[in-house]
């Protein structure tokens, strides 16, 4: 992955952060707001998409609690 794709996934990811879930337009507002076109914007949200669900998965994983010995 390039240094600029990197860049633009943790602007996504900061996004996704921020609102808690994907939000319809995003790829077009992180075009308008930081420049670029918006299937390369569209690629980092996907990726930004994927790492966003995988914590999400591991904060449910450390919220549930530890299954008792019968």
């Amino acid at each position: 992955m390039s240094t600029e794709r990197a860049q633009a996934v943790q602007v996504a990811l900061g996004e996704l952060r921020r609102a808690g879930e994907h939000q319809r337009g995003l790829t077009g507002r992180l075009a308008r707001t930081h420049g670029g076109n918006e299937r390369t914007w569209a690629r980092a949200v996907t990726d930004a998409r994927a790492i966003h669900a995988a914590e999400l998965g591991a904060d449910d994983e450390a919220q549930r609690p530890a299954p008792q010995p019968e």
